[in-house]
């Protein structure tokens, strides 16, 4: 891992987010967005209505080797490693989401679950952006090192999680990036999304440690697990497959 690598884990691990700018090719980005349009054309999704958020789960995402490539591309799983310290991060979940103008945006809020604490470091998501992303129109924004106020703490075992209020008066700072930029983010940190006033898509990927998972996380990842046992293996992407197993 070069110093920028090593820059972008420390960044996500003490603030919550960390961003590569600009990480794909302009082949790549445009490979991405015609393989994201086409995806919601064939599950009938139509090109989005106003206001709207559009969401695709699951295994039809891996159908195109273009979007596949964003959940195993080696720089980014080189990332998620450092940040988890975890050679083989599991990808417990793959998604896109396609905001058409003009939305509203999402509140203040954590992907970390409500009055629970997490083992620290053990989950990352990364979103990868096929639009360029303003402070004012779809911007990410986020309180530094709120993650870890969501984090077990074997010195402070009488600590509690943050609550909805607290989440809501945070101080948030805003992101800006462009087309072809990954963000890393640790889903406890407390987040949203200012309004939106251009396309914003994107293609996402949650990744777990496969030791450092509380009872809930468990849970989660064993429902998945069960679930992919109707896939067959053969059908998954090679080079995708060694996150893909648990």
């Amino acid at each position: 891992m070069d110093d920028l690598d090593q820059e972008i884990v420390e960044t996500a691990r003490e603030n919550g987010v960390g961003i590569a700018h600009s990480l794909l090719t302009e082949e790549e980005l445009s490979l991405g967005r015609e393989a994201f349009d086409q995806v919601y054309l064939n599950l009938d999704k139509g090109p989005g209505k106003p206001g709207t958020r559009d969401s695709i789960w699951g295994e039809e995402l891996l159908k195109s080797a273009a979007l596949e490539r964003l959940f195993s591309h080696p720089y980014i799983i080189s990332i998620i490693s450092g940040i988890l310290d975890e050679s083989r991060p599991f990808l417990q979940k793959m998604k896109t989401n396609r905001y058409t103008p003009f939305h509203q945006g999402v509140g203040r809020h954590t992907d970390g679950k409500l009055g629970e604490l997490s083992p620290p470091f053990s989950m990352v998501s990364t979103q990868v952006f096929l639009d360029d992303i303003e402070i004012d129109s779809g911007a990410l924004i986020y309180v530094p090192r709120s993650h870890v106020l969501h984090y077990e703490l074997a010195e402070n075992p009488d600590h509690q999680p943050p609550t909805k209020e607290q989440i809501q008066v945070g101080d948030y700072v805003p992101t800006e990036l462009k087309a072809g930029s990954v963000i890393f983010r640790l889903p406890e940190v407390w987040h949203a999304v200012n309004p939106i006033h251009h396309l914003r898509r994107y293609v996402t990927g949650t990744y777990t440690s496969r030791d450092r998972l509380n009872a809930s996380m468990t849970e989660n990842v064993a429902n998945v697990v069960q679930s992919r046992k109707q896939i067959p293996i053969d059908t998954i992407p090679s080079n995708l497959r060694q996150f893909w197993q648990f």
